[in-house]
């Protein structure tokens, strides 16, 4: 099967072209085998998903370690309507991930168990039953915990691995080596409205995390790799490191920029068998002035959010040099949802094409207010 660059969904290594993480991998490795908790929290499109396959995938070789993988985007809103119908959609997805991965040992165990759980306190059983009966170190990674943040049955089932991790810490439970949370936002700040008309609150039990420092984004080396790859595949020839360079010089390394730049050369403008350095340029122009989720998705976000639009737009259009504060709920948004970087101590947009993007977009809404009000002149007049 030819491999292709992949923009949607988790990158396979037998079927795409990727950038070797092994070093990403190992640094996240290390806090499993330290026993630690955490969130990876990170932009759309910036390799979780991807991440998380390849750590299941290592750990499924490891003869000590026994990894449960579920995502959260399965779970619909009538799971949420009562803990049974919330442990039953988390079970259910802990038997179809052993169903799948062709454990039968503990596909059957799970059965066992699947309507003895309805009740918190009995999924902490079960938890405690689990590394029991297998004898390993089981870590849980649950990947889309976002759709799920806001809703107090989650937190709830936070709070019952947060007991249980503190009991085993004291040596009065048995629970999970490792558990990791994948999504946008990371829970320890996260705010929870519990009813209708409250105001929203800071209340996660999520503060046993360690913190995730692990920069997710390419390196121009790490670019390197996959560049290598496609040439050894497919026999086209270029300047590797003219390519890395710039594709990091775009970028800054953002992981569905990356691919998807190589994609557009590779698919819609390459013409024989070699890269011209001239397509890059080419590739830039094409990618800023496409239709795709990663933008609609940056331009959602600020459009949003009237604070955040005023506060990119004197950066972006006004030239201005703010400085980088983590704990301004503005700049920790815009950072979370890949907008906003820190360097040197100042705000800066995360990569150029972004730059580029925002620019025009904000632009043109000035262009447009300008001929209205013309228009609206030259009416009166």
């Amino acid at each position: 099967m030819k491999r292709k660059f992949n923009v949607t969904g988790t990158c396979i290594p037998e079927k795409h072209y990727m950038v070797n993480i092994d070093n990403k991998l190992n640094e996240i490795m290390k806090l499993v085998e330290d026993e630690e908790y955490f969130v990876i929290n990170k932009p759309r499109q910036y390799g979780k998903t991807t991440a998380l396959y390849l750590l299941n995938k290592s750990l499924m070789s490891k003869e000590e370690y026994l990894p449960i993988k579920i995502s959260f985007e399965a779970l619909d809103s009538e799971s949420y309507k009562e803990v049974k119908s919330f442990l039953n959609s988390v079970m259910t997805q802990i038997r179809n991930y052993f169903k799948f991965t062709k454990n039968k040992g503990m596909f059957e165990f799970i059965n066992e168990h699947y309507d003895k759980v309805n009740r918190m306190h009995e999924f902490s059983d079960f938890i405690t039953n689990i590394i029991e009966y297998t004898g390993k170190k089981v870590v849980l990674i649950i990947d889309e915990i976002d759709k799920s943040s806001n809703n107090q049955l989650f937190l709830d089932f936070l709070g019952m691995l947060r007991s249980k991790y503190l009991l085993r810490n004291e040596g009065k439970d048995f629970t999970f080596q490792s558990v990791i949370l994948a999504g946008v936002h990371d829970v320890k700040s996260l705010k929870l409205k519990l009813r209708p008309g409250d105001e929203h609150k800071y209340n996660s039990p999520w503060n046993i995390a360690t913190e995730f420092n692990i920069d997710m984004s390419f390196s121009r080396s790490e670019i390197m790799t996959m560049i290598e790859e496609y040439c050894h595949d497919t026999k086209v020839t270029m300047d590797k490191e003219y390519f890395a360079q710039r594709l990091y010089y775009y970028t800054s390394g953002y992981p569905y920029l990356v691919s998807k730049l190589c994609k557009i050369i590779d698919e819609e403008i390459m013409d024989g068998t070699d890269w011209k350095k001239e397509y890059m340029d080419k590739a830039v122009k094409k990618i800023v002035n496409s239709d795709n989720t990663n933008f609609d998705s940056l331009i959602k976000n600020i459009e949003n959010n009237m604070e955040l639009y005023n506060f990119i737009k004197k950066i972006v259009l006004d030239g201005e040099n703010i400085m980088y504060v983590k704990t301004d709920e503005i700049i920790n948004s815009a950072t979370i949802y890949g907008i906003l970087k820190q360097e040197n101590g100042s705000c800066k947009i995360n990569n150029r094409i972004y730059e580029q993007l925002i620019y025009d977009h904000m632009m043109m809404k000035v262009i447009r207010k300008n001929i209205y009000t013309s228009m609206s002149h030259y009416s009166l007049g």
